[in-house]
């Protein structure tokens, strides 16, 4: 059975937090909270890797999701009260005239990966760094919020195109094409991913992605390439790596990660790569079956423009926003 991105996630959340003997180190490794761990845990114990497919598949309740004011609103409580907690945030919102939990305050902080304090601090640091009003007296107040240390410190990205993550996604193998892969390219700041299909997975094939397709992007949008992390896969690390040798010479900070059971550790590669699939592939290939990489090239490059521009990416960096829209307020700010 061939398992989908978010199996392929949940198992290896669960093999991670086994190896390490740490759940909070893999669900910070992986992205998950530590409720979503025991519940993958409870239910792989029970039903195994078929109730993990099933629950993946399950449609979300739309009519529990609340309206996009209210959702805003409650960003905004994380920002201006990022140490308040989800009941106190309920509070508040409640005093204001909104209706909401603090289970629906918590929903929504996962969504927008602001369910810890740091996380919201760290959202906070980049808003206000994007309005250009992070200035020596709110560094001061934002540090007194929270204290981190060295363990639990989770990588900040400062600015778009500060850290990138790669993968080699597997498509499988179709008939007048044969064996499929998508190298796949996603900044950790804004969201903006870039994407390349390839009949291989090998080193050169990755070199090729980022010198042919990425650093005219990355020029295009006038985007920094400092650090950049993948996996251990063949195609990214091993002695005389055409791929490592390329980054060297870019003077690029790698970053590598082992690989549990497949997908990429780090989940925003991942979380694109799933989203990918389901809005673009499935759908195409459902309503045909493209002889050449050509075509189906041509058609992911439309949706890939549709994606940047359009798609609302919820995170602390985006908060909401589509990933041009983030570089482009970011820049606006910094000017």
């Amino acid at each position: 059975m061939k398992l989908s991105e978010s199996v392929r996630n949940k198992l290896a959340l669960l093999k991670i937090a086994d190896e390490l003997g740490s759940v909070a180190k893999a669900c910070e490794i992986m992205g998950y909270s530590r409720d979503s761990y025991y519940r993958f845990k409870k239910i792989y114990e029970s039903a195994g890797v078929q109730g993990l497919e099933n629950q993946s598949r399950s449609k979300p309740v739309v009519k529990n999701r609340v309206s996009s004011k209210l959702e805003e609103r409650v960003i905004e409580i994380a920002l201006d009260y990022p140490q308040y907690g989800q009941a106190k945030a309920a509070a508040v919102l409640t005093a204001s005239g909104y209706k909401i939990s603090p289970g629906g305050v918590r929903s929504i902080w996962l969504r927008h990966n602001l369910e810890k304090k740091r996380d919201r601090v760290l959202a906070l640091k980049s808003h206000l760094r994007m309005k250009n009003q992070l200035t020596y007296e709110a560094t001061a107040y934002i540090d007194e919020l929270v204290s981190t240390t060295r363990e639990s410190a989770e990588i900040e990205s400062r600015e778009p195109g500060d850290i990138w993550v790669q993968d080699t996604y597997e498509l499988g193998v179709f008939e007048h094409i044969g064996h499929l892969y998508q190298h796949s390219l996603v900044d950790v700041f804004s969201g903006l991913a870039i994407a390349k299909l390839s009949r291989h997975r090998s080193a050169t094939a990755s070199r090729g992605f980022l010198s042919d397709t990425v650093i005219p992007i990355l020029k295009q949008h006038e985007l920094p390439f400092h650090t950049l992390i993948t996996d251990k896969g063949h195609e990214f690390v091993g002695e005389g790596n055409p791929f490592a040798q390329f980054l060297n010479d870019l003077g690029v900070r790698h970053v590598y990660v082992r690989a549990f059971n497949g997908p990429v550790v780090n989940s925003a590669c991942a979380q694109f790569n799933d989203y990918v699939w389901q809005q673009f592939y499935e759908p195409l290939f459902k309503k045909t079956a493209p002889k050449e990489i050509k075509v189906i090239e041509e058609s992911l490059a439309n949706w890939l423009e549709n994606y940047n521009s359009s798609h609302k990416l919820a995170g602390r960096y985006t908060l909401g926003r589509p990933p041009i829209e983030t570089i482009l307020r970011f820049k606006n700010a910094s000017r």
